[in-house]
């Protein structure tokens, strides 16, 4: 009986701690899932959520968060703390995209947590600010990304239409990652779906391959437009003719592309959808370069709308930027008076508008300040006139070394200014171009920008740096080959194949294959004088008493120069030493005896010649010479003139005067 009536108490013991355990698992899983803070709201669902302290750079301005919510339903907010209200009671998946601006330590990693909302009577969601501002650039479609492209972290791209007519409507939309221009992949797709989230009823990826935009209807009108926070004031329109060959040159300028089918939209309705990118560390390469993506958005009834989105690439999340476009050149393709474009991108961080903004820009010397023209800039205004007021306007000073573009009486938030949601508002930018003076050297050249807020320390940007893509330079050279000394030697016509590193600027490797056509080249002869018979044809002895011998060689040859370390010096002298490997691939050797008679009564007689001829096997008499060189020329790319000396320590040696031509 005691046993019996123990067994319900270990039952019961038994369950509790069960229960607890799994309670404990619970909790736990919530607390790993998340760790967004919900509570309840007059306007539905506050969120909110603690992010690790952040840490000063040195020298930089005080360090602060952007945050991207994605509230599950199509809606999303960049501010702190949100409040959101749903249409519907279901759950939904929430997610905080949090950046930490002008701190050394590591982005937060994406949060998540699902809710349960309970809706609303009105059957309207909430509209956050950054929605209603989101369609600056043309009030259609636009994308724009939560945070620069930081190589090996992530980065959500918004792309956001709206159907601005009086009729439901549907379309296509069409996505371009990965610029060809760049040798390596920029963005990864992050998570299922290619990393796309849609909301809309009937917004889906289409599979596979996208099939060619469709030409531009007649009628309608293509609209161009470009942003890289805030948008650009430039806007194209494009007829007929113009949009199809705009449409089928952005298909080619990249190698990922993506179509959306999209589904219905009411009038005045906007929709989102989001994707998760991963910058890969292969862009380390070309941090402070921009990088664009290109949307297309092709509603059936509406006019299309293309619009480019350009992302700089960067070390760290800095939103005081500049960047130089398209900035790995080609030195093969290089013009000697190239125009390159720079932008420079800023951000009001402080608790006030600034009134004034000065950029004071430092150019390298080989680019010619009077050269600046400002192309675009934001906020917008007009150039400053001479003796009016300055007020409302823009003006240009061009240096000897630079120049200093100053935004005179506008107004930028700042992003803890009282009342701005729109962190956009508090951003601008300033795109010039500039001329070189001559054909860049292929160095690496910087370019850097101190920006003053009113009267206020000025903030240093990176250094925008322009490179030059690595390359293979061929090139083909053709010569004579001059053999010295006696022995196995052979004058010939030499022709060639080269390849060296594009246009370096330091120490560099070469790699050489020839082939010498041989010419019949004397080895030498000399005189023996003494008496002798020879005999001729077997039956008739020939008597003489002198003999001279002489020797040629013919050789054709094959010549390969596995190690030769070059140096340029300048544009037009560059010098090398290595080593050479020679083999025989055919070719004779001639030797001629020529036998001097004498009489019965010793006075000279008959001359008689008995030709010889051995010929040379394939790949026979290998041997390694080292050598040494200098050109004088255009020795970076195009013509040269070379002299080389090849030695052995037979002192057979080869002079080799060419010409060639790098590619």
């Amino acid at each position: 009986m005691g046993q019996l009536k123990r067994k319900p108490l270990f039952f019961l013991t038994g369950l509790l701690l069960a229960a607890v355990a799994a309670h404990a698992q619970v909790q736990k899983a919530a607390l790993e899932d998340s760790t967004i803070q919900t509570a309840p709201d007059s306007g539905g669902l506050r969120f909110s959520a603690p992010l690790p302290a952040l840490t000063q750079i040195p020298g930089a301005p005080e360090p602060f968060y952007t945050h991207l919510w994605d509230f599950g339903d199509g809606h999303f907010s960049t501010e702190a703390a949100p409040v959101h209200n749903y249409t519907a009671e279901k759950d939904y998946d929430v997610y905080l995209y949090a950046v930490n601006n002008y701190d050394d330590g590591k982005k937060p990693e994406r949060k998540k947590i699902k809710v349960a909302a309970k809706g609303n009577n009105n059957n309207v969601a909430s509209v956050s600010t950054a929605e209603k501002d989101f369609f600056k650039a043309n009030g259609v479609f636009e994308l724009k990304y939560n945070c620069m492209a930081k190589p090996n972290d992530t980065m959500v791209l918004l792309v956001g239409w709206k159907n601005t007519g009086t009729q439901d409507d549907q379309g296509k939309l069409y996505l371009f990652l990965n610029e060809k221009i760049f040798d390596q992949t920029c963005f990864e797709s992050a998570g299922d779906n290619k990393g796309f989230r849609f909301f809309n009823s009937g917004d889906s990826l289409v599979a596979g391959p996208p099939a060619l935009m469709a030409g531009l209807e007649p009628g309608k009108q293509l609209k161009i437009t470009e942003s890289g926070s805030p948008p650009s004031s430039v806007v194209q329109v494009l007829n007929y003719a113009e949009a199809a060959n705009t449409f089928s040159s952005t298909m080619l300028l990249y190698k990922n592309s993506f179509m959306i089918e999209l589904g219905n939209t009411a009038p005045g309705a906007a929709h989102f959808a989001l994707a998760e990118l991963k910058v890969t560390p292969e862009m380390i390469k070309d941090t402070n370069a921009t990088v664009t993506v290109t949307g297309v958005y092709v509603p059936k009834k509406g006019n299309p709308v293309l619009h480019r989105l350009n992302i700089p690439v960067v070390n760290s999340h800095d939103p005081n930027k500049m960047n130089l476009k398209g900035g790995r050149l080609s030195y093969r393709f290089l013009s000697k008076h190239k125009e390159l474009t720079y932008k420079v991108r800023f951000q009001n961080t402080g608790k006030g508008p600034a009134r004034k903004i000065a950029l004071d820009v430092a150019t390298p010397g080989s680019l010619d300040p009077q050269t600046v023209q400002i192309k675009d800039l934001s906020p917008f205004c007009a150039p400053c006139q001479a003796g009016a007021e300055k007020r409302g306007c823009w003006e240009l000073e061009k240096k000897e070394n630079g120049l200093l573009f100053t935004l005179h009486g506008i107004y930028l938030p700042g992003t803890n200014q009282k009342g701005v949601d729109d962190k956009d508002s508090t951003k601008g930018f300033m795109e010039f171009s500039i001329v070189t003076k001559k054909k860049l050297d292929p160095v690496p050249f910087k370019a850097r920008t101190a920006i003053y807020f009113d009267k206020n320390e000025p903030i240093y940007t990176n250094n925008a740096t322009g490179r030059f893509k690595k390359s293979i330079s061929p090139i083909v050279m053709a010569g004579f080959e001059k053999a010295t000394g006696k022995g196995m030697v052979s004058d010939g016509i030499v022709t060639g194949l080269g390849l060296a590193p594009l246009a370096p600027y330091r120490p560099f490797f070469q790699f050489e294959l020839y082939y010498k056509q041989g010419l019949k080249t004397s080895a030498g002869s000399y005189t023996v004088e003494r008496n002798g018979f020879i005999s001729i044809d077997g039956r008739k002895e020939f008597p003489y008493n002198k003999m001279d011998s002489s020797v040629a060689h013919t050789l054709s040859q094959i010549k390969l120069i596995p190690l030769q370390l070059r140096h340029n010096f300048g544009n037009y002298f560059s010098a090398g030493a290595g080593i050479s490997v020679t083999a025989n691939l055919g070719g004779s050797t001639e030797t001629t005896l020529t036998y001097h008679g004498v009489s019965a009564n010793g006075v000279a007689g008959q001359i008689y010649e008995q030709p010889l001829s051995e010929k040379i096997k394939a790949f026979s008499g290998i041997r390694v010479q080292p050598f040494i060189d200098i050109q004088l020329g255009k020795v970076k790319l195009g013509p040269q003139l070379g002299i080389r000396y090849y030695y052995n320590e037979k002192k057979n040696g080869y002079t080799f005067l060419y010409a060639g031509w790098k590619f």
